[in-house]
């Protein structure tokens, strides 16, 4: 068997995807469920990718019989990638897990699948049922994957859009998501691409060039989810949507005495307490400390502070880090060390949120504070 350079670059891909399957159970503070997930879509994808490389080898009629019987697979992977974004990004109670009827289609395709095998020998034209049967098993596959990508990509921005109610920092982790939901769609547009060319619909790209196109796309994204997987072995968690909305319905307003309350705990808890600088603190984290519900927390900061849990955090820790500038500690340490002492858990962050709320970067505010401080001495 001789393997090409092409083929070489995907076997490689393949040792990476087992590799990080293996890996993965060794991550620290690893969310198991999540990365199961993960572990299940990686071989799909490995499987893929050999198939690719020995395809030509495999004789045409064993192919055409029994090649459709490892396609069930693929129509697992919709249902894995939505599971693992909505795992991986909201808490829930219990583990989360898709009702058996997203994986009916899988089971219906695969009894027709050994319907396939039985009657293969007494096919009158089986040129015509090849083409028939091909083009709607790649319709089924491609409106299965899709509609779990959108789904997914609808919780992807539903998180990005309410992290700030729940986290006092920006995770810039969750961006690889972006990435690797993008890596996926552009797969589906070269799939959906593959089912024009079959046609005739287009002709100015080879089918065999969409599937090598499509293979570099899934390395691409095995190495993608390959450093990040590794590196943020878990990512800060919000609730679900329905979960919230299903508390506001129970609480969509709170006694003045008890919204009262928590605002005095919250005042002490950032004052006192100085919670502000731990860098890691969330709407639940913060809700436990006063001994509250993140529903009610949240009410309380909507309604009374006016503010989402992301501005009110970082508002105290501009004003400490202000207070220590004119304090001339900006002499003694840098200015990105004293923003991680007062919580920031990011530069990024840091400088974002500080010009959000004064309208100056750090370094222009430390100019303008020195130049008041010289105005006071030569008035003086």
């Amino acid at each position: 068997m001789h393997i090409s350079l092409y083929e070489f670059f995907i076997l490689l891909i393949i040792g990476q995807c087992i590799f990080l399957i293996f890996a993965i159970q060794y991550i620290p503070k690893k969310n198991s469920g999540t990365n199961r997930m993960i572990q299940y879509l990686l071989a799909i994808y490995s499987f893929y990718l050999l198939e690719r490389v020995i395809h030509s080898e495999i004789p045409g009629d064993f192919l055409r019989r029994y090649a459709p019987l490892t396609n069930v697979f693929y129509l697992f992977i919709g249902p894995f990638v939505y599971t693992y974004i909505r795992r991986l990004l909201f808490f829930e109670n219990g583990k989360y897990h898709l009702a058996f009827y997203h994986y009916l289609p899988a089971v219906l395709y695969l009894l027709y699948v050994f319907f396939h095998i039985y009657m293969y020998d007494s096919i009158v034209d089986l040129c015509n049922y090849q083409t028939i049967f091909f083009f709607t098993v790649e319709i089924l596959f491609f409106i299965s994957i899709t509609t779990y990508l959108f789904k997914s990509y609808l919780l992807f921005n539903y998180y990005k859009k309410n992290k700030t109610k729940e986290l006092s920092f920006n995770p810039n982790s969750t961006k690889y998501i972006q990435v690797t939901l993008i890596c996926l769609m552009l797969y589906m547009s070269f799939w959906l691409l593959g089912i024009f060319e079959l046609f005739d619909i287009i002709t100015w790209i080879k089918r065999s060039l969409i599937y090598d196109i499509s293979c570099l796309i899934f390395g691409v994204q095995i190495y993608i989810v390959s450093f990040y997987n590794l590196k943020y072995p878990e990512i800060f968690k919000i609730p679900f949507p329905s979960n919230i909305k299903s508390e506001q319905k129970k609480k969509n307003k709170l006694d003045e005495q008890e919204a009262n309350k928590i605002k005095n705990l919250v005042d002490a808890f950032f004052k006192e307490k100085k919670g502000y600088r731990q860098a890691e603190l969330s709407l639940s984290i913060l809700a436990n400390e006063i001994n509250t519900t993140t529903n009610k927390l949240s009410w309380v900061l909507n309604n009374i502070y006016k503010k989402n849990f992301y501005e009110l955090v970082n508002e105290y820790r501009v004003d400490e880090f202000i207070q220590s500038i004119k304090e001339d500690k900006h002499k003694e340490y840098t200015v990105v060390s004293i923003g991680f002492d007062v919580g920031f858990k990011s530069k990024s962050t840091f400088y974002k949120a500080f010009k959000t709320i004064t309208n100056f970067t750090p370094t222009e505010y430390i100019k303008k504070i020195e130049s008041e401080k010289r105005a006071e001495t030569s008035d003086a």
